[in-house]
């Protein structure tokens, strides 16, 4: 029996292949997290500009790229009929009711990721606090949130390789794959670690240094041309919005083949690599039959 195999190229290719001929559904999905991802931007400088209220959103925009996240796995491995942010709402997508247990180990699940996550940053930042605390450092508000981002992006990098691989379970989850745990995906991704990292890393930067650098140039003509700042975040909210959005299909689209090759789907492949599958025979088909030109 031949071992499954993935390659960082290979799943690059197909995830671009697959955005490039799904872009309706890809606008379709995009549309309603991108209105409300702008929405939020500008309400959130409203608040800030004409009330001196600060609030910080970011855990609402999550909200709206895992939305998303979720129902472009559904578009990869099952097709348009099935990914609706409706059914998301509905049901989940697992088709299973409520029950007490398993909310019990959804919230079991979270929290030990949450822990994986929290403790080491904390054990991080007080370090880092102790180092500053030695140079005679003040510690003001802007001081902290720059403590929090380096903590934050230290255990993002430490911790990448293990997470890259059970990111496939997020696969598993938007299939409704109840049955599947975060040991058997562990198992699966066995010695695929730097493989998915590097999908990860290719899926990501070149389009994370892009969007960087076309809000940063487009904040910059805002700021010259002294733009109303409702029509600035507007602009650069949109941009920024669709370019996240880009992003993330590229990268779990990337993710979403790594699952079909190393956990698999319940039919087998695939949709939308059965098309091109019965596409190609009936070409090659129709070409054998065709009579030779005289």
């Amino acid at each position: 029996m031949n071992e499954p195999k993935i390659t960082v190229g290979a799943s690059i290719t197909e995830s671009y292949r697959f955005l490039a001929e799904h872009m309706p559904h890809f606008f379709r999905l995009i549309y309603g997290p991108l209105f409300l991802w702008v929405l939020v931007k500008i309400a959130e400088q409203i608040l800030i500009t004409e009330y001196d209220i600060q609030i910080k959103n970011n855990y609402m925009l999550h909200l709206f790229t895992a939305a998303f996240a979720i129902v472009w796995y559904r578009q990869f491995l099952l097709g348009a009929d099935h990914a609706t942010y409706r059914q998301m709402l509905k049901n989940g997508f697992s088709g299973k009711q409520f029950t007490l247990k398993r909310f019990g180990r959804m919230v079991i699940r979270i929290t030990i990721i949450t822990l994986a996550l929290l403790v080491p940053t904390l054990i991080i930042s007080m370090s880092i606090m102790v180092y500053y605390l030695g140079q005679g450092v003040h510690f003001s508000e802007s001081v902290i949130q720059e403590l929090a981002v380096k903590s934050t992006f230290i255990v993002m990098v430490v911790f990448s390789p293990i997470l890259v691989r059970l990111s496939l379970y997020t696969a598993g989850f938007a299939l409704g794959r109840t049955s599947l745990s975060f040991r058997q995906v562990w198992q699966q991704t066995r010695g695929y670690t730097a493989t998915l990292w590097w999908v990860a890393i290719r899926g990501f930067l070149p389009l994370g240094l892009y969007s960087y650098t076309t809000t940063w140039l487009l904040t910059q003509v805002m700021e010259r041309l002294s733009v109303h700042y409702i029509l600035s975040t507007f602009l650069i909210e949109s941009l920024t919005g669709f370019l996240t959005f880009l992003m993330l299909a590229i990268v779990v689209a990337a993710n979403a083949e790594a699952f079909r090759i190393l956990v698999g789907v319940r039919d087998g492949d695939v949709p939308h690599r059965k098309d091109a599958k019965q596409a190609k025979t009936m070409e090659t088909t129709h070409s054998r039959r065709e009579p030779p030109q005289k």
